[in-house]
């Protein structure tokens, strides 16, 4: 029933916008958004990976392919992509999955005309993390905002969360708006100063789009790049102490106290060291629970990405994660875990949801703006996990 209904209402997800338009940027070809309705109108960055994982396998590799061919355009336009096609996201980008759309698409089609196009906006984007969002030995979430927006933003999520009072706003601001570019808005990994830390999932997604423009546009920086990145990635993000690869603090040299899925991300894409395989066991017991894996492990902080919320993305990172290197039975039972909870509530509700709850199986995520109906993420993740239990 949930992949029928997902193949029926695919398409329902579906704008085209060519002319900017209030708020709106304008996009040269048709793009998917998250939802059918209601909010999210905009294509927003990281969603539009894991969407299009769910319309190559539905057979719609060419919206898939429109959707690069969009996020190429805003690389060229701006220097980077933006969290999402609207003005209001002008200033930061989001986790770097291009390089990681690309390659699924050029799998899919073998384009190799296409492809040398997508090359050029990957080096631009893969430019402008290195110039933009350096940190310490690595790269960090950031923004570029004047004093005014950081203001602003901090006194906005001043009243979404609960903060540090004694917090200068502009500076608070900053440290959120860098978490608003992490996709994490907002978690208990970063301690709410986000802008100090090298980010497990980024450094590792760089590490990919690096190790993809290398071998396919031959440049050998790059390869050196993704070498070097590699290195540190294992010698920097993974905390001995807690068997894990975590995001660390390289202002205050330490390592954060909360275990999330971003863990997996080196796992991912392919960047660990076999001898910390360990680490991917270690990180799966802090975070699994009964019906998904839950953001993080258990904290007494009440973030959307944090414990008990189960979110679409982190189940297949963790998936393909766990697959890469070797616990495939593990692999297959968080697969599994998440098909029956968006089938179960498919059941209940009629509807897929933008995350769930891991601990109770339900729709009672914690959330700081509600839980919208979604079809985006949550349907192609849904749909790739059902295909991967089937090979």
């Amino acid at each position: 029933m949930t992949e029928k209904y997902i193949l029926e209402n695919f398409d329902k997800t579906v704008r085209f916008n060519p002319n900017d338009e209030g708020r709106h940027i304008g996009l040269p070809e048709k793009y998917t958004v998250p939802c059918i309705s209601g909010g999210f109108y905009e294509m927003y960055y990281w969603d539009t990976y894991f969407t299009n994982k769910g319309l190559i396998i539905a057979g719609k590799g060419d919206l898939a392919k429109s959707n690069c061919n969009n996020v190429a355009f805003l690389i060229n336009k701006f220097g980077y992509m933006p969290n999402g096609s609207s003005i209001s996201f002008i200033g930061r980008s989001q986790p770097p999955f291009f390089a990681l759309m690309v390659k699924d698409v050029f799998e899919a089609t073998g384009d190799e005309e296409w492809l040398k196009v997508m090359l050029k906006a990957i080096e631009k984007e893969l430019v402008f993390w290195e110039t933009k969002r350096k940190g310490g030995e690595l790269n960090r979430y950031y923004g570029d905002y004047d004093d005014t927006a950081c203001e602003n933003f901090g006194k906005m999520v001043g009243n979404r969360i609960k903060i540090d009072e004694s917090r200068d706003f502009v500076e608070a601001g900053l440290d959120y708006l860098a978490e608003a570019e992490s996709g994490w808005d907002f978690t208990g990994r970063f301690n709410g100063r986000c802008a100090d830390f090298n980010a497990v999932d980024l450094n590792s997604l760089l590490y990919a789009a690096e190790k993809f423009l290398g071998e396919h546009a031959g440049y050998e920086k790059w390869l050196k790049k993704a070498e070097e990145r590699k290195q540190k990635i294992n010698e920097i993000l993974f905390d001995e102490k807690q068997g894990v690869f975590i995001d660390y603090d390289f202002v205050n040299d330490e390592f954060s106290t909360v275990k999330s899925c971003a863990g997996f991300m080196p796992f991912f894409v392919g960047a660990a060291d076999e001898k910390y395989a360990f680490g991917a066991k270690n990180l799966l017991k802090a975070v699994e629970e009964e019906f998904a894996l839950s953001a993080t492990e258990e904290t007494d902080n009440n973030y959307q990405w944090g414990y008990k919320n189960a979110w679409a993305p982190l189940h297949l990172i963790t998936v393909v994660g766990l697959n890469n290197y070797g616990f495939i039975e593990d692999a297959k039972r968080i697969a599994k875990k998440y098909v029956d909870l968006v089938d179960t509530n498919f059941e209940k509700t009629g509807g897929l949801w933008e995350k769930y709850n891991a601990v109770t199986g339900g729709i009672d995520a914690v959330s700081e703006y509600g839980t919208p109906e979604m079809m985006g993420w949550t349907a192609g993740v849904y749909l790739y996990c059902k295909k991967f239990l089937n090979q």
